[in-house]
């Protein structure tokens, strides 16, 4: 199985490649259609990179310090008004302003994004991204949690210009696993 995962890998390369050499000739068409629906491909693209990129960070922690310094590891991706959203950005303490995260002893660990995008307008793409994490708490059973947002994002500024925390999609516990 391992030569057949390296022939895997190997022509996984060869698509890739392709794929970007003839992206690249459509974006120099003098075929309107062509040219547009590669830019559109690369936007696409460039959405999902970008989401995957910002929730790795945003659904990944193990304390209150880590929670708390996810603003500044995605201020390169998001424009300022991203980071005022408390839904995503908050201080992580409760009414009593102990840390939820400590006392609780909370963990999250990113597994992957799916994104769906619409059509690119005015230089912006927005989209739909699922968000799988696990969640657990100290050494308790862990769970498979999907969160779904509303994304805005700019092809100029190539950050996200809105975000938006639309809710639990599923929520999966599993029983077997613990940390």
């Amino acid at each position: 199985t391992l030569e057949l995962n390296k022939k895997k890998k190997e022509l996984q390369q060869v698509k890739e490649t392709q794929q970007r050499k003839f992206l690249k000739q459509a974006r120099k068409s003098n075929n309107v259609n062509e040219r547009t629906s590669a830019e559109q491909i690369l936007a696409s693209q460039e959405l999902s990179t970008q989401a995957n990129k910002f929730f790795e960070i945003v659904t990944t922690f193990d304390s209150q310090k880590d929670w708390l310094n996810r603003e500044k590891k995605v201020q390169s991706l998001v424009t300022p008004n991203v980071l005022l959203n408390k839904s995503i950005f908050n201080n992580g303490l409760d009414n009593t302003g102990r840390s939820i995260i400590e006392t609780t002893k909370s963990h999250a660990s990113f597994k992957t994004v799916t994104t769906q995008s619409a059509m690119v307008k005015d230089n912006q793409i927005e989209g739909i991204v699922h968000v799988v994490y696990e969640a657990w708490q100290d050494n308790h059973t862990s769970g498979i949690r999907t969160e779904v947002y509303q994304v805005k994002y700019s092809l100029l500024e190539h950050k996200f210009t809105d975000i938006q925390d639309l809710g639990m999609e599923n929520q999966e516990a599993d029983i077997s696993y613990q940390k």
